[in-house]
């Protein structure tokens, strides 16, 4: 018989961090749960959300980018991704300061710092389940 996965097996530092902080402060959260396709300018991308944490009617995506200069499909995906799926969805994405800096603004909803963990599930709990999301302020991380 074979061991059962683990349904907290991450892929990197960052995604493992913002699993334990959702822990912490006792967000329930899947990884990898949900597939998507995404139509491309050419041709369409799967896309699974490494975190997904629902909070009522809302469904927060976290997208952890480890490392900077990750494939530059990546924003392209995103970005689509944001235009083809429903507005209930908020896409964070959580990268090292020169990754975020980088993304075009359209391919999140949130950002921010991988040292703002804390922040990130902060912000996901404080949402009410079923109050409007609050707005966003995209600005670059400097």
């Amino acid at each position: 018989m074979a061991a059962p996965l683990d349904p907290h097996a991450t892929q990197s530092d960052l995604e493992r961090a913002l699993c334990l902080e959702l822990r912490r402060q006792e967000l329930p959260h899947a990884h990898r749960s949900l597939h998507f396709r995404v139509r491309l300018e050419r041709g369409e991308a799967h896309y699974d959300p490494s975190l997904v944490v629902p909070r009522g009617e809302i469904l927060f995506l976290i997208e952890p980018l480890a490392v900077s200069g990750a494939s530059e499909a990546v924003p392209e995906i995103l970005t689509r991704f944001l235009d083809q799926h429903s507005e209930e969805i908020v896409l964070i994405v959580v990268a090292p300061r020169a990754a975020a800096g980088s993304l075009p603004p359209d391919s999140y909803d949130e950002v921010y710092l991988e040292d703002e963990i804390h922040r990130v599930v902060r912000r996901i709990r404080d949402q009410d389940p079923h109050g409007m999301v609050e707005p966003f302020r995209k600005t670059r991380p400097s």
